[in-house]
């Protein structure tokens, strides 16, 4: 879709700790911010209250500004979801949250269609149709913050998977006696490079005695976690800076695996510990040039985003114009959003 052949939006990024919600025009323009603390620990209810509290703000400051009224609402959020039928399945950070119709609430209460994806999806349409990946056939959006999260594009298409889960890079194992994922399973990145991770080894070092550094930041009344690490590491703390370099090189292996199951033109690893750690960039180019095959490690280019603070904004205008027209998205008369031939394949697995 070109960007001026799209109808303007409103945009709804439900994260653990905050929601944003703006007003995204055809020209990429997002206007009439706002956010509030998520508040998770209140359930479901409260947050979506706050979200459609949120967006009618939005919605009412675009319009007394002279912007074009929305035709729908995508909401960015954190996985696993069902996009077809617009529920929450149970993700991690929102405790409670189990099959919450999420698209459908929030589209009875401010009368637009509304389509649900998860924040990766979002952010890797972002950077395919519009930024750092612009142009490419075959795309992998990586996010290393709290969590560890993906998105993919193959052969110019999003890739979603039966149950919606593709591209839960995160919960690749790479370690099989690794740590346990906040999801209960062993050895996975986000167990070993996610910033959440990172907090916990600098705990553990503190609790050995291991880490002098970060000892005496702590002393000084901080509170561990993934960014005291690092300005320990910074600081000359060599176990601090052996998470780090441990974390990096679980991301790059996770990459080097990538590039050899799916062979992608650009991997854009984007989330706050990318953005804050350019090692990360590096030690990832270092390990897909050590642990995958010359040709496909020659050709993928690994690069930071374009688009950083609305990355789960923006991609929900396409996402949002294009849904509007197809059937796998609309609800019938039992609110089913999923294809049928996907339907037909769920309904054989049970």
């Amino acid at each position: 879709m070109e960007v001026g052949a799209a109808k303007p939006i409103l945009a709804i990024d439900l994260g653990g700790t905050q929601i944003r919600a703006a007003h995204v025009n055809p020209d990429l323009a997002v206007s009439a911010r706002h956010a509030v603390p998520t508040g998770g620990e209140d359930g479901p209810e409260a947050v979506i209250t706050r979200m459609c509290a949120l967006a009618a703000e939005v919605r009412e400051e675009a319009r007394a500004t002279g912007l074009p009224d929305p035709v729908g609402i995508g909401i960015s959020a954190p996985g696993p979801l069902n996009p077809w039928r617009g529920l929450v399945v149970s993700p991690p950070n929102l405790p409670g949250w189990h099959d919450v119709p999420l698209a459908d609430r929030v589209e009875s209460r401010l009368d637009l269609p509304t389509f649900l994806e998860r924040d990766t999806n979002v952010a890797v349409m972002t950077e395919w149709r519009y930024g750092a990946a612009q142009g490419a056939d075959d795309v992998i959006y990586i996010t290393v913050s709290t969590g560890i999260g993906g998105g993919i594009i193959l052969g110019r298409n999003p890739i979603y998977g039966l149950d919606g889960t593709a591209g839960e890079v995160g919960h690749v194992t790479v370690e099989l006696d690794g740590p346990l994922c906040g999801c209960g399973m062993p050895g996975h990145v986000e167990a070993i490079g996610s910033g959440t991770a990172i907090a916990r080894e600098g705990r553990d070092l503190l609790a050995r005695g291991e880490a002098p550094v970060l000892a005496r930041l702590v002393a000084e009344g901080r509170s561990v976690d993934a960014a005291l690490v690092a300005q320990a590491a910074d600081a000359g703390d060599t176990a601090c800076a052996a998470i780090y370099e441990h974390a990096y090189v679980a991301v790059g292996a996770l990459c080097a695996g990538l590039v050899m199951v799916l062979n992608p033109q650009v991997i854009v690893i984007g989330g706050s510990v990318a953005t804050h750690r350019l090692g990360l960039l590096e030690a990832v180019r270092r390990e897909i040039d050590r642990r995958s095959y010359p040709g496909p490690a020659r050709r993928v280019r690994v690069v930071p985003p374009h688009f950083v603070e609305d990355v789960s904004l923006i991609g929900s205008l396409p996402i949002v114009n294009e849904r509007l027209s197809n059937p796998a998205y609309q609800r019938g008369t039992l609110g089913v959003r999923v294809p049928a031939a996907a339907a037909a394949r769920m309904e054989d697995s049970e």
